[in-house]
């Protein structure tokens, strides 16, 4: 590298003198310089000597870092100085200036640049082990090894990284990270006493790194096979149950399995009795009770040795209820029909309730998918399902017993009592907030062509065994609706072979007992509107109670009049 002085020039007078022959001198240039010396090469943090010279002597040396780290001291005055190199993390150059001023005030600047050597001390590891506090570790103890106490030689230096890696050991130990300051493992099941080492290796911020090693003693344990059958569990009847000994342990981590029913009551078939992890189907009970299972598992490793355990399921009812299901069996995405269980589309009517495990509930009589219906004589005698003459139907689900319409025959108002084309107003005993309707206008009765009319009627003659007839709430006769009919009608023709032949503004609207809240006859504060379900399409609407609408009566045995 070049050195450069800056040389700060002094003009002396020059004198002259006038007439011939005569003679004068000339007084030379006075300069300034000065001399930083060569350019060095230092190791941090170790003590040198710089030296510049300057012309004309006695003058004032002063010196100060241009460039680079800081060096202790600067700025300061001194031909000679001894200076300590600075503390750097990687090579890096220094650039000094002197500038001396000579005893006349002129000046001169020189530099020099001082390439100061980073000598990284290493790192050192230590491992401590944290886990367990005190004592020996055991089987299933978590076992944790901290590096926190592990240092940087250098003074401002500091740990960056940190890697674990087990040299030797047994190969089922495993860990979730290695490059964290603290490692954890599990003690392994062992036949015999063994050990592990693993290496810790730090980083500084350097890069330097340092390592070291740590051996920790590993016990054999008594028991070798850990079956697990599993925690318990509370499951609901028909529900698919997994049984899941995967997370037993032997010391290989080989093993196999075999499962058996070991408590009594109602004996359940696995998938598969040899499989770790296999299903069975909760039994369906009677009754409002839960019952219990106990099975047992017993595994066997790969030197013959065996465990067992055992886990209890229990089985909760069903919550169906005492209500009929909609019948429907198809599932649908927004625009066409699906196979049910499609993640995407879950939860469909079709994959809900009765009609889902309908293949594994007893029926009292039959019926369409979960419906389940018993067909009676007028005289309430029950009937074989072949029989075509019947007079109600009694509802298996729900306990109700349901008017089976005559068929439609004659003109009204000349119609049999319960024939499918009578219609009544809505006028109840006790609710007569509307005209009765005139009688013998839309049923054969003599009184008035009310719903309590028919009512009274049914009754009278104790129809199919009983005189409790009366109008079905909205629930109940919603309820009824078969989404899945074959008929042109929601209700299964099987069993409700006989609708009218004459639609209402082309609807089978039929009263129900829930009175409407959609508005009043603008005079008073009755309540003129009650709702009705269209056996057409399954929709309710609203009616005025002086309209008329069909009736199916419906009374539950047992219930008083």
């Amino acid at each position: 590298m070049l050195k450069k002085s800056v040389l700060a020039l002094g003009l002396a007078s020059m004198l002259s003198a006038c007439g011939g022959g005569s003679g004068g001198d000339e007084s030379p240039n006075i300069s300034v310089s000065v001399n930083a010396g060569s350019d060095v090469t230092v190791n941090e943090k170790i003590e040198f000597t710089l030296k510049a010279l300057g012309s004309p002597s006695g003058g004032v040396f002063s010196w100060q870092v241009i460039s680079g780290p800081d060096m202790e001291g600067f700025p300061q005055e001194g031909e000679e100085l001894t200076v300590t190199a600075p503390d750097v993390k990687g090579n890096s150059p220094v650039e000094l200036e002197v500038s001396y001023t000579a005893p006349d005030g002129t000046s001169a600047r020189d530099t020099l640049i001082v390439n100061v050597v980073s000598v990284n001390l290493f790192p050192q590891a230590k491992i401590t082990q944290t886990a367990p506090e005190s004592g020996t570790s055991k089987y299933a103890d978590t076992i944790t090894l901290s590096g926190v106490d592990s240092s940087d030689r250098d003074e401002n230096g500091s740990i960056v990284a940190y890697q674990w890696k087990m040299l030797d050991g047994p190969s089922t130990i495993t860990t979730e990270r290695t490059d964290q300051a603290t490692l954890s493992f599990v003690h392994p099941l062992l036949a015999s006493p063994s050990s592990v080492v693993w290496q810790l290796t730090v980083t500084d911020d350097e890069g330097g790194t340092g390592t070291t090693t740590e051996r920790l003693s590993l016990l054999a344990n008594d028991q070798l096979v850990l079956a697990n059958a599993g925690n318990d569990q509370q499951v609901q009847e028909l529900d698919t149950v997994t049984l899941d000994a995967s997370s037993s342990v032997t010391v290989d981590g080989q093993f196999s399995c075999m499962w058996e029913q070991v408590s009594n009551g109602s004996s359940v078939t696995l998938a598969d009795e040899r499989a770790c992890k296999t299903t069975f189907m909760a039994p369906l009970k009677s009754g409002n009770q839960a019952t219990s299972i106990d099975f047992k598992v017993t595994l066997t490793d790969s030197a013959q040795r065996t465990g067992t355990d055992t886990v209890n399921i229990e089985i909760l009812p069903k919550p169906l209820g005492n209500l009929n299901d909609t019948g429907t069996t198809l599932c649908y995405n927004n625009t066409a029909q699906i196979s049910c269980g499609n993640s995407d589309f879950p939860g469909q009517d079709a994959e809900l309730g009765r009609d889902a495990v309908v293949q594994f509930i007893p029926k009292s009589g039959q019926g369409n998918q979960a419906f389940d219906f018993t067909k009676f004589s007028e005289e309430f005698e029950p009937l074989p399902n072949s029989e075509d003459n019947f007079a109600c139907v009694l509802d298996n689900v729900t306990g109700l017993i349901w008017e089976v319409k005559e068929a439609t025959a004659g003109v009204l108002p000349n119609t049999s009592t319960r024939n499918a084309q009578n219609h009544y107003t809505w006028f109840l005993a006790g609710k007569a907030n509307v005209t009765p309707g005139a009688p013998n206008s839309t049923c054969p009765q003599d009184d008035y062509c009310g719903v309590q009319a028919l009512i009274d009627a049914v009754n009278e003659a104790s129809f199919c065994g009983g005189n409790n007839w009366r109008l079905p709430t909205y629930m109940e006769l919603a309820n009824l609706l078969d989404h899945n009919s074959s008929g042109d009608y929601l209700l299964d023709p099987t069993y409700f072979p006989h609708v009218p032949d004459q639609a209402l503004l082309g609807h089978q609207y039929y009263w129900t007992t829930q009175t409407s809240v959609d508005g009043t006859d603008g005079k008073d504060a009755n309540l003129v509107r009650a709702l009705v379900i269209d056996m057409k399409t399954g929709n309710d609407v609203t009616r005025n109670k002086s309209q008329t609408a069909y009736v199916r009566l419906v009374r539950r045995y047992g219930e008083e009049d």
